[in-house]
């Protein structure tokens, strides 16, 4: 056991100071050879400034696929660490494919449609307009919390000058809310 808890903490220091990709590599493959099912270890693995975009993408589908426990929240990381390092829109695609990710994962949740609606950019239309639109209105049957959906449908018209559907979403936001939905 103590073995493991300091082979866990060699990783973690590898993982945040590494500026090698094979190093990353190995001592990535030595946390999985190791059943480490720990998030907050692989997140800083995810967040190291060496990986590049489709580094950070192999490794998040490994660790989800070898501890599918850990995907909301892994896929769910790797889509804010995208929207993060995204300028000029180049990684909000891959973004909204993790935030997609995490919500399939639990998809009772609402927050990982929230944070598609905030990372809309008008103008750029990055992500697809449509694309966000059709994954929250596909969400509503199934969230927990349908208002706060709705109230982000209503800004997302909003920002494209849709008024009419603006003001539909509101009060459709507005009777869920009642409900306590």
């Amino acid at each position: 056991m103590l073995f493991n808890l300091k082979l866990k903490q060699d990783l973690e220091i590898v993982f945040r100071t590494s500026n090698s990709s094979d190093e990353l590599f190995d001592s990535f493959r030595v946390a999985i050879d190791n059943k480490f099912d720990d998030e907050d270890l692989y997140k800083i693995l995810l967040r190291n400034k060496a990986l590049s975009a489709d580094e950070i993408s192999m490794f998040a589908e490994k660790i989800c696929k070898e501890f599918p426990d850990l995907s909301y929240n892994i896929y769910f990381c790797v889509a804010q660490l995208f929207e993060s390092i995204s300028s000029y829109g180049k990684y909000l695609d891959r973004s909204f494919t993790y935030y997609i990710k995490a919500a399939g994962s639990k998809p009772a949740l609402h927050e990982p449609y929230m944070a598609i609606a905030k990372m809309y950019n008008a103008d750029f239309n990055i992500p697809k307009f449509e694309s966000i639109v059709n994954a929250i209105e596909d969400a509503l049957q199934n969230v927990n919390l349908k208002s706060s959906l709705c109230f982000a449908l209503s800004d997302l018209y909003k920002k494209i000058n849709n008024n009419e559907k603006s003001l539909d979403y509101q009060k459709l936001g507005e009777t869920y809310q009642r409900d306590g939905k």
